[in-house]
C-alpha cells in the first residue's frame, strides 16, 4: 500500500515525525526546507526519499532506523551541511552508501548497526572531519574498512561488534587522534591487526570478547628461543587470541616485549 505525504501537511514544521507508519512508502516532493528533525524510524515499507532532501539545509538529524526496504539514500543527502546525526540501524535492504556521505562536514554520529546487506563502505568516509562515532555492529556482510578510515581525527567510538565477516583492519587506525574506544567482539573472521595498532595510547580502550585471559611465555620458555615460544602459544592460544598477543601485552604495559615473541607475532598475525 502506497501512502503520500501531502505538501500542505509539512508546512512550517520544524519536526516532521512520521515513525511507525509502517504503510509509508514515500514523501511527496518537495520537502519543507526549513525542517531540523526528520524522523521516520520503523516505517517499514519505505522504499526511497525525494531527491528535494537535499534542499534542506537547516536539517540535523535523520532518522531511518528500521527502514526495512530502503535499498540505498539518493545523492542529495550530501548536500545536508547541517547533519549531525545519521540513523540508518536495522536497515536490511540497504547495500551501499553513496559517495556524497562524505560531504557531511558536520556529521557527529553515523548509526549503521544491523544493515546485514552493506557490504562496503565508500572511501570517502574519511571526509567526515566532524565524526565522533561510528556504529557498525551487527554488520556481517562487511568484510574490509576503507583506509581513509584513519583522516577520522575526532573519531572517539568505532564499533564494530559481531562484524562476523571482517577480516583485517586499516592500517590508518592507529591515526585517529582522539579515538577512545574500539569495539571487537565477536569479529570471529578477524585473523590479521595492522601493526600500527601496539602504538595506540594505552588510554584507548578495546574490547574483544571470546577471548580468554592470554597466557604469557614464562622466562625459561622466551630464553629457549623462537621455536619454543611458538610451541607454546599454539599450546595455549587459538590464532585469534594470539593476534592480540602483543595489544594484550601493552595493556599490561610491557613496554618491550621479548624480542623473539615480538618477531613471531610480527611475521605471522600482523599486517604492515
Amino acid at each position: 500500500m502506497e501512502a503520500l505525504l501531502s505538501e500542505s501537511a509539512l508546512l512550517g514544521l520544524g519536526i516532521l515525525d512520521l515513525s511507525g507508519c509502517d504503510t509509508l512508502t514515500r514523501l511527496s516532493d518537495p520537502l519543507e526546507d526549513e525542517l531540523r528533525v526528520i524522523n521516520l524510524r520503523s516505517c517499514s515499507s519505505l522504499t526511497g526519499l525525494p531527491a528535494s532532501i537535499g534542499n534542506v539545509a537547516t536539517l540535523q538529524e535523520l532518522n531511518l532506523g528500521h527502514c526495512y526496504a530502503l535499498p540505498r539514500l539518493p545523492l542529495g543527502v550530501g548536500l545536508l551541511a547541517a547533519l549531525r546525526l545519521l540513523k540508518l540501524c536495522w536497515c536490511r535492504s540497504l547495500t551501499e552508501l553513496p559517495e556524497s556521505l562524505g560531504q557531511l562536514s558536520a556529521l557527529q554520529d553515523l548509526d549503521l548497526r544491523w544493515c546485514n546487506a552493506l557490504s562496503v563502505l565508500p572511501q570517502s568516509l574519511g571526509q567526515l572531519a566532524a565524526l565522533e562515532k561510528l556504529q557498525l555492529q551487527g554488520c556481517g556482510s562487511l568484510t574490509a574498512l576503507p583506509e581513509s578510515l584513519g583522516r577520522l581525527e575526532r573519531l572517539k567510538v568505532l564499533d564494530l561488534v559481531c562484524c562476523f565477516a571482517l577480516t583485517a583492519l586499516p592500517e590508518s587506525t592507529v591515526r585517529m587522534a582522539s579515538l577512545e574506544r574500539i569495539d571487537l567482539d565477536y569479529c570471529t573472521s578477524l585473523k590479521r591487526l595492522p601493526c600500527s595498532l601496539y602504538c595506540l595510547p594505552d588510554t584507548v580502550q578495546m574490547h574483544v570478547q571470546l577471548l580468554p585471559d592470554i597466557t604469557f611465555p614464562p622466562a625459561d620458555v622466551v630464553k629457549a628461543g623462537t621455536q619454543a615460544i611458538k610451541t607454546f602459544l599454539l599450546a595455549h592460544h587459538a590464532p585469534l587470541k594470539m593476534l592480540l598477543l602483543i595489544l594484550a601485552a601493552r595493556r599490561r604495559r610491557m613496554r618491550h616485549p621479548p624480542a623473539e615473541l615480538w618477531a613471531l607475532m610480527r611475521d605471522e598475525y600482523f599486517l604492515f
